[in-house]
Formats: C-alpha cells, structure tokens, sequence
C-alpha cells in the first residue's frame, strides 16, 4: 500500500518549503504591519497537494522562461543567456501565464 505521506520535494524538483518560505515573505512585509493587506492573512497550514500544485506551476514558468530567453539569445547569435534577455520575454511570459 502506497503512503498518502508527502515527499518536502514537489515532483517539480523545488523543494515544498522553498515555495512555503516564498509565499510567507509575500504575505509577511512591512506593508502588511502598516495594515495594507488586512484583509488578507497567509494560512501557514496550506495543505501539502496545494504546495505542490504551487512548485509544479513555478517549474513551469522558470522552464518557459529559460526556454523563451535561450530562443532569443539564439536568434541574436549569442552564445549565453544573460538578463536582458530575460527582461525582454517577461512582460509576454506573465501576460500568458496570466491567461
């Protein structure tokens, strides 16, 4: 019989806490102090199946990303990746994976 018990380690390959650690720092800033997000408190108890769905969508966002800004470097003859590549697929990345 199979454990219902899951891994700290998405399939994803990030690790459950990082994205648990992620969301906390989210969630806890100096804004929420001054009372900007009273209306929205972080649940630390997320259930773990919730997490995972969180690190697998992360997984893909840093693939699409790292996928995205090879194509562009290779399009301009580069031979590395660096952060202007990356600055100029983000605005079309976040408008796909916000629809």
């Amino acid at each position: 019989r199979r454990s219902r018990k899951m891994s700290s380690e998405a399939s994803s390959g990030f690790p459950i806490e990082l994205i648990l650690a992620v969301f906390r720092e989210t969630w806890d800033t100096d804004d929420k102090k001054a009372g900007a997000f009273d209306a929205r408190e972080f649940d630390p108890s997320a259930k773990p199946e919730a997490l995972q769905a969180c690190a697998e969508l992360v997984e893909a966002f840093v693939r699409e990303a790292t996928a995205r800004a090879c194509a562009l470097a290779k399009l301009e003859d580069e031979r590395a990746v660096d952060g202007s590549h990356l600055e100029r697929i983000l605005p079309q990345l976040l408008l796909d994976f916000a629809g």
